[in-house]
Formats: structure tokens, C-alpha cells, sequence
């Protein structure tokens, strides 16, 4: 058996165990679902519960945009500058092919749209895996954070260990994340790296870079918290949680259903991972109602990201 035979096997393996978490995940929300569907809260709408509905859409439209930007600070590191206009709309078009079976065609639909504006495969596949090693990065650490100050008894101050200085060195260390990550890119796959780059080379970001990326991730991170926070509180009921904490658990659930190979747009895994994370929070019927919610929100913002990417991207056209 062929190198490359090998890895085809290895990834529809990949794909098959992919699918089966994901349509495992989806049943098990699926069966709590209808175990708690007579306790499930219910939108009462009024005029305060639509703008809620509103600013969800909004907000999760506002994670797509800092996303966006994530790749523009990204591309201006690495030396290619292109118009905010240009990047973001192709971005956010772009970013619809998340929906696609096997979780990989946003990424495809960048490198295609990214050579319509010059933008050489090498250094738009460069500047992906550079983003998703920091979006892993990212929410891993502001997860991490949120579990230690929250899961369990509940703390009104940080850990005596964990002071202002404490945290200072564990920021450094996320935002050496993508430096390691690039490092062990070249040093284990070293054949794939050469098959996605070609003659490049995969350098790291500046740090100057790299704070704005972490700043931009954290923010879209709290942006989605921000929803639930609105969402729970308002339509379901539920008491007031920490923005740090919701936003938090929402990245570890957004990197169970993200990192997952198979699933289109982390449907069925994000929302049993949020399950299992709020239920302790607002119990689980608000929790169920919260995982379909919040996926109504984020789907019309990614719809709507699209339609506004596609026109912006007709305007600009035009004005060439």
C-alpha cells in the first residue's frame, strides 16, 4: 500500500468517525429533547424579546466580522494587503461552505475566492492554518479559564496562585500557541506541508500579530456568550451569568463541533456539548432551548453574511 493510498484510506476513516460522533451527539441531543420537550421554556415574544432576537443575529453576525478580520491581520503580516471591503466580503461568502458535508468547505471556498483576488494558494493556505491554530489556542485557553473559575463552587475572586501576574504569563504562553503549532506542523508532517505549500515557507506571525488575533478571537468569543447571555436571561428566565463564563463554555462547545471532522458546522456536537456544559447553569431544559436558539441565531447570521458578502462583492466589482 502506496503512501498516498494510505492517507486516502486514513481520511475517509476520519470522515466515517466523524460522522458517526456527530449523528451519535445529534441523537443524544435529539433523545434529551424529547425526553424534556413538556419542560422546555417557550419565547413568550414581546417587543424587548425582539430585539433580542435582533441583537443575536447581529452579534453572531459580529463574530463572522472579527473572524474576518482575524484573516486580514493575518494576510498583512505575511506582506499581502488587500482592501478591508475585499478580504471580509470574501470571507464572509466564503464562510457558508462550513455547511457543507465534511466541515471543510470554508476553507476550499477561500483558497478559490482568494485567487480571484491574487491572493497566492500558498500564503492563503498558510494564513488558515495559522488561524485555526490560534482559534484552537484561543478557545482553549479562555475554556480552560472559565472551567477554573466556574465549574464547581462558584468564586468571587481568582485562585491566590492565579494573580495579575499569573494570568499575564498564561497569555503569553496562548499566544506562543501558533509558534509551537507551526513548529510541530513542520516537523511531523513534513510531506503535507510541502503538498499544501509548495516551495513557501511556513512562517510565524509577529507579535504584533499575534495580540491583535488574540484580542479579535477573545472578542468573538464573548460576542456568542453575549447572545446567550441575552437569550437565557430574557426568554427563558434564567439568572444572570458571567459573560466570561458563558462565553467560555460556548468556545469549548464551538471547539468540539469546529475540530471534528465530518460534521457541517458542528451541527449536533456544539449543541450536546453546550448540553452538558449549562445544564449545571440554567438547567437542562433551558439548556436544551438554548442549543436550538442559538443555532437558529447563528445560522441566519451565516445566511446573512453570505447575502451581504455576495452583494458586496457584485458592488465591487462594479466599481473596477
Amino acid at each position: 500500500m502506496t503512501a498516498s493510498t494510505m492517507g486516502a484510506h486514513l481520511g475517509r476513516l476520519k470522515r466515517a468517525i466523524g460522522w458517526v460522533v456527530a449523528l451519535t451527539a445529534t441523537g443524544f441531543f435529539v433523545q434529551r429533547v424529547l425526553t424534556n420537550v413538556d419542560r422546555i421554556p417557550r419565547v413568550v415574544w414581546s417587543a424587548t424579546n425582539v430585539w433580542v432576537a435582533i441583537a443575536s443575529v447581529l452579534l453572531a453576525l459580529g463574530a463572522i466580522g472579527l473572524a474576518g478580520g482575524v484573516w486580514q491581520v493575518l494576510l498583512r503580516d505575511q506582506g499581502i494587503r488587500r482592501p478591508l471591503a475585499r478580504v471580509q466580503s470574501l470571507y464572509m461568502v466564503a464562510q457558508f461552505g462550513k455547511y457543507l458535508p465534511g466541515n471543510v468547505g470554508q476553507f476550499v471556498g477561500r483558497v478559490l475566492l482568494a485567487k480571484t483576488e491574487g491572493i497566492a494558494v500558498p500564503v492563503t493556505m498558510m494564513t488558515m492554518a495559522t488561524e485555526v491554530l490560534w482559534g484552537i489556542g484561543t478557545a482553549l485557553g479562555i475554556s480552560s479559564l472559565s472551567m477554573l473559575l466556574f465549574v464547581g463552587h462558584r468564586v468571587a475572586t481568582l485562585p491566590p496562585w492565579l494573580d495579575a501576574a499569573g494570568l499575564g504569563v498564561c497569555f503569553v504562553v496562548l499566544l506562543t500557541a501558533p509558534w509551537i503549532g507551526i513548529l510541530l506542523l513542520k516537523r511531523m508532517f513534513p510531506r503535507l506541508m510541502l503538498r499544501a505549500l509548495g516551495d513557501a515557507e511556513m512562517t510565524p506571525p509577529g507579535w504584533r500579530a499575534a495580540l491583535q488575533v488574540t484580542l479579535l478571537s477573545v472578542l468573538s468569543y464573548l460576542c456568542m456568550g453575549l447572545v446567550l447571555q441575552l437569550q437565557s436571561h430574557y426568554w427563558f428566565g434564567a439568572a444572570e451569568a458571567p459573560l466570561l463564563e458563558v462565553g467560555g463554555f460556548f468556545a469549548l462547545a464551538w471547539l468540539a463541533g469546529y475540530v471534528l471532522p465530518g460534521a457541517p458546522a458542528g451541527i449536533g456536537v456544539r449543541e450536546s456539548v453546550m448540553l452538558l456544559l449549562f445544564s449545571p447553569l440554567f438547567g437542562e431544559a433551558t439548556a436544551l432551548a438554548l442549543g436550538v436558539t442559538l443555532r437558529l441565531a447563528t445560522t441566519l447570521a451565516d445566511a446573512l453574511a453570505f447575502l451581504i458578502g455576495s452583494g458586496w462583492r457584485l458592488l465591487l466589482a462594479r466599481r473596477q
